[in-house]
């Protein structure tokens, strides 16, 4: 038996519409790029899973480096677009449009599918150039970016302190990723172990009361 005959979803998958392909497939990638990494994954596991032919999937994508770049595009590029909803519609304060912010990013990151990506991202993409840099272009810049216009709004209200805003912006990303990935691949195995819903709690609590300005320091004190 296979990887993908031996998952639970793989015959609900090949009973779907042929219109609901592309999106059985980029579903099937995320699982199996995750489980085994980009080297070692197969296209004919990501077919089996997704309920198609390894023909079909050709239909749709050339090749595995494409099959990962539509894939994160649509499982976690999306959620890009999502935050910048939230930064052109949010109207109450900086501190909790940065904590709802990072509160998204964490529930995201904590997903298994997601961890195992960007376990994935860390341990492997450096031996693939390109993918590392579309990588980068597509969700590690533009989600640095939204972190940075968040800060700069609460510097320019007076309500953050003046700081050095693309490391402010990098700390909070690299945090959530990092601590996402310890809690689920360590933490078990911690003496002290902390809850995901503690970890978010202080983490956001940390972030956000170092950058609050001293009320001396607000421009509205």
């Amino acid at each position: 038996m296979t990887y993908s005959d031996s998952h639970p979803d793989s015959v609900l998958r090949r009973q779907r519409r042929p219109e609901a392909r592309p999106d059985e497939i980029l579903d099937a990638a995320f699982e199996v790029f995750g489980d085994q990494g980009f080297a070692r994954a197969r296209l004919d596991d990501v077919a089996r899973l997704a309920g198609v032919c390894k023909g079909t999937l050709y239909l749709y994508f050339s090749s595995k480096e494409e099959l990962f770049r539509e894939m994160v595009r649509a499982r976690v590029v999306i959620n890009i677009a999502t935050g910048e909803e939230l930064l052109r519609s949010h109207r109450g304060s900086s501190r909790e449009l940065l904590e709802l912010m990072a509160a998204r990013m964490w529930e995201l990151l904590r997903k298994p599918a997601t961890a195992k990506l960007a376990r994935l991202v860390t341990s492997e993409l450096a031996n693939f150039p390109e993918l590392a840099r579309f990588y980068f272009d597509e969700v590690i810049i533009p989600t640095r970016r939204l972190l940075e216009r968040a800060i700069t709004r609460g510097i320019e209200s007076g309500e953050f302190r003046p700081v050095d805003v693309p490391l402010a912006a990098r700390t909070i990303a690299l945090s959530l990723v990092h601590w996402a990935q310890y809690q689920r691949f360590f933490g078990v195995y911690d003496s002290v172990h902390y809850t995901d819903d503690q970890v978010r709690i202080g983490l956001l609590d940390l972030l956000s009361h170092t950058l609050i300005a001293p009320p001396g320091e607000s421009r509205e004190g």
